[in-house]
């Protein structure tokens, strides 16, 4: 049997590994990275919606905290510093905030 490999635009949902498609005689395509974690189409699809929230959920735990880090160390700075800081952790606060409405709308593929 004859395996065609073709990379594709897309990393591995587990180590973000570049993806390839492996395409044998009369069997359906499976998705390797380099570490060698496999994937069907519908596996693939599943895992790498699972990859999205967790990536999304990483990015509101690191904004948030800048407010705590800014509580902690704040103090340390001039007054004008510290103001700016706590400006600034505000900021991604909100950011954070609009993270998780992205979250709480965020659809996993239809697969059936």
């Amino acid at each position: 049997m004859t395996e065609k490999k073709q990379s594709i635009e897309a990393t591995c949902p587990e180590c973000r590994g570049p993806l390839s498609e492996i395409r044998i005689e009369n069997e359906n395509p499976e998705y390797r990275c380099l570490v060698g974690h496999r994937y069907s189409a519908r596996s693939l699809l599943e895992e790498h919606a699972e990859a999205q929230e967790r990536v999304l959920w990483s990015a509101v735990v690191a904004l948030e905290e800048s407010t705590s880090l800014v509580n902690a160390v704040g103090a340390q700075f001039a007054p004008e510093v510290a103001d700016r800081l706590r400006k600034q952790a505000a900021l991604k606060h909100q950011q954070a905030a609009e993270i998780r409405r992205v979250l709480e709308g965020l659809e996993r593929f239809a697969i059936g």
